[in-house]
């Protein structure tokens, strides 16, 4: 059965992840020319039900937590693996929820046992920078204070909310913690 799913597009085509109560993980694509789905792997890293599973689009990476204490890594670009990448043992069994966050930098879990963790996931992006040469980096700097300028007080708390990286956790008594992680 079915635990989990997730669907994205890569390289402009449907890819389908399916966590199972098996403990294993398979990915599927979908065929336009059949209109049906493409089993392309199956793998087995989990010896409990998968719960959760995410995808870092820009690390082409896929992750999976389960009843066990298990969080797998997978490749998105390699998608007939028979293995995941990697796997880490948490010693907090039943991770329940999975997320990655929006800048692929930061795994986080959330447990039955209501202890819940975070995971670097990449420690540098070094081939998305740009080299400016320092007239550049004046104009965006004069163009940056500007625009800050005139922001209301309003205006640029709406967005630092916007643009922060919140991370929610839940607990048992019903209270929500927020947290703000670089």
């Amino acid at each position: 059965m079915a635990m989990c799913v997730k669907i994205l597009t890569q390289d402009g085509q449907l890819v389908l992840i399916a966590g199972y109560e098996s403990g294993h993980c398979c990915l599927w694509r979908y065929d336009q020319n059949s209109s049906k789905w493409a089993l392309l792997s199956i793998i087995k890293s989990h010896a409990q039900p998968i719960l959760s599973l995410d995808v870092a689009k820009g690390l082409r990476r896929y992750y999976t937590s389960a009843a066990d204490a298990t969080v797998a890594c997978y490749s998105l670009s390699d998608l007939t693996a028979s293995q995941p990448i990697k796997t880490a043992q948490t010693k907090h069994s039943g991770q329940q929820s999975l997320h990655v966050r929006s800048d692929d930098k930061i795994l986080a879990t959330a447990g039955w046992d209501g202890c819940q963790g975070c995971y670097a996931l990449a420690f540098a992006d070094l081939t998305s920078r740009d080299i400016d040469t320092a007239a550049d980096e004046s104009t965006t700097s004069d163009q940056k204070q500007a625009s800050t300028t005139l922001q209301t007080v309003g205006q640029r708390r709406e967005t630092k909310a916007q643009t922060t990286h919140w991370i929610a956790a839940g607990s048992k008594d019903g209270k929500v913690s927020l947290w703000d992680i670089y």
